[in-house]
């Protein structure tokens, strides 16, 4: 973790300073804390705090756009000028980052990158090549033919949209392969699980799922298990946590994880604002690289979810 996460910081703060020696106070609002793929991003960002000399304070929405705005509040009455903003919803992002500047805050958002953000800088991953090389996986193990269906965030924002694209990108190199479907359950494994039950109702003869994210990749699983259709249908998602990494290791259904190594995310934004705190400039994105995980390295890769 430590290895991968200086490599990427070094690349962009070279020139970065280390914090006043008055302890000023970096923020992060996230949507959620609930899965390891959030949980490493805030382990990311509160380590790199407390190396460049910050105190940190950090809070989750819970999905709520509403209480994303009393959060950026509350940040500001406890002294925090730095904010990183990790949002619900694009709309929730924008008002959040406009709200955070009303306070006096500079703004660094995380893993959602918007060509027409007002933030000062954006932090995110290569979301067209993720889905690009997990759709690549998923095409190679199911013999380059046959139907397949993509799992979706219900409203469009960029991550999911991204990954689609690079889904659709990889899809038109195998001729015969057939997307017979999309669909967005969200964050919900059982919506996700009920979902994969009817397409694979409609589609007796289907090969694969395709999943934007880690939790629904779990209700495919657990729906083509229901199916009883281990070994004839495959599913590769995108974005890492150690309960799809255990999917994987069983080599049933999972065939691949694009993992976004998401501890880089917090790590760089804090870095990124440790820069504009001493009036440096910053780039306006940031995007970090991934890996695709198979069951061939996926011990190494589940390392860096490890929070113990």
């Amino acid at each position: 973790m430590k290895k991968l996460s200086t490599l990427l910081i070094a690349a962009i703060a070279g020139f970065s300073l280390n914090a006043t020696a008055a302890p000023e106070v970096i923020a992060l609002m996230q949507h959620n804390q609930s899965d390891s793929f959030q949980q490493s991003m805030l382990r990311g960002a509160s380590e790199n705090a407390k190396r460049l000399g910050y105190d940190f304070m950090d809070a989750s929405s819970n999905d709520d756009p509403v209480k994303e705005l009393e959060i950026i509040r509350n940040f500001s009455k406890r002294g925090a000028k730095l904010l990183i903003l990790g949002s619900t919803t694009q709309a929730a992002g924008v008002a959040g980052v406009e709200l955070a500047h009303s306070l006096g805050m500079k703004v660094v958002t995380m893993d959602s990158v918007q060509p027409d953000s007002k933030a000062e800088s954006q932090v995110g991953g290569d979301d067209v090549a993720a889905g690009y090389f997990a759709a690549k996986q998923l095409a190679e193990s199911i013999g380059g033919k046959g139907k397949v269906a993509i799992n979706k965030f219900p409203d469009p924002i960029p991550p999911s949209e991204d990954r689609v694209k690079g889904f659709y990108k990889a899809f038109a190199e195998y001729p015969e392969i057939k997307v017979v479907t999309e669909a967005g359950p969200g964050y919900d494994t059982i919506k996700a699980m009920n979902w994969t039950a009817a397409t694979i109702q409609a589609n007796p003869d289907i090969k694969g799922f395709i999943s934007i994210e880690d939790t629904s990749a779990l209700g495919i699983v657990r729906g083509i298990e229901n199916a009883h259709m281990e070994g004839k249908i495959k599913s590769v998602t995108v974005v890492e946590s150690t309960s799809i990494y255990k999917e994987l290791k069983k080599d049933k259904v999972i065939t691949g994880v694009f993992a976004m190594h998401s501890y880089n995310y917090g790590a760089l934004a804090v870095t990124l604002l440790d820069i504009l705190n001493h009036n440096r400039p910053v780039p306006f994105i940031v995007k970090t690289t991934g890996v695709l995980v198979t069951k061939d390295n996926v011990e190494e890769n589940l390392e860096f979810l490890n929070f113990d």
